[in-house]
C-alpha cells in the first residue's frame, strides 16, 4: 500500500500533537484528533489517509471501534498501528483483521516506531 497521510487519534492532546509535530519534522504528512468521532469525520474529508496510529481505550468510543468501522468501508483501506499503555490491548482486537494491525506499547518506542514506517512506501 502506497501512503501519503498519516492520522493519529489519541484522547491525551499532547500525544497527539507532538506525535504529530515529531512525524511532520521528518517529513511525513499528519493530522491529529482526539476523539473517534473527529477520526471519522476527517478520514470521511480526506481520502489521502491511510494510515492510523490509534490509542486503544479513549473516551466514548475506542481504537478498536475506529478499526472495526473503517474495516466496514468498502471502497477505502487502511494500515493500523495501535499505541496502548494496557497490557491486555490485544485482547481488544477480537473480531478485527488484524493483518494490517499492528501493536504498540506506551510509552512510544520510537525507534520501533520509526522502523515500522521506514519499512512502509509513503508517496512524496
Amino acid at each position: 500500500m502506497l501512503h501519503k497521510k498519516i492520522l493519529i487519534v489519541d484522547d491525551e492532546r499532547v500525544i497527539g500533537e507532538e506525535l504529530s509535530e515529531f512525524l511532520s519534522s521528518l517529513d511525513f504528512s499528519c493530522h491529529a484528533v482526539t476523539s473517534v468521532d473527529e477520526a471519522l469525520e476527517l478520514i470521511d474529508a480526506d481520502t489521502d489517509i491511510t494510515l492510523i496510529l490509534t490509542d486503544m481505550r479513549m473516551p466514548g468510543k475506542s481504537g478498536a471501534d475506529l478499526i472495526r468501522t473503517l474495516q466496514a468501508i468498502p471502497d477505502r483501506t487502511f494500515e493500523y498501528v495501535i499505541i496502548s499503555g494496557h497490557l491486555d490491548a490485544d485482547q481488544e482486537l477480537a473480531g478485527i483483521e488484524q493483518d494490517s494491525v499492528e501493536l504498540m506499547r506506551k510509552p512510544i518506542d520510537v525507534g520501533a516506531l520509526m522502523d515500522y514506517l521506514d519499512a512502509l512506501a509513503f508517496d512524496s
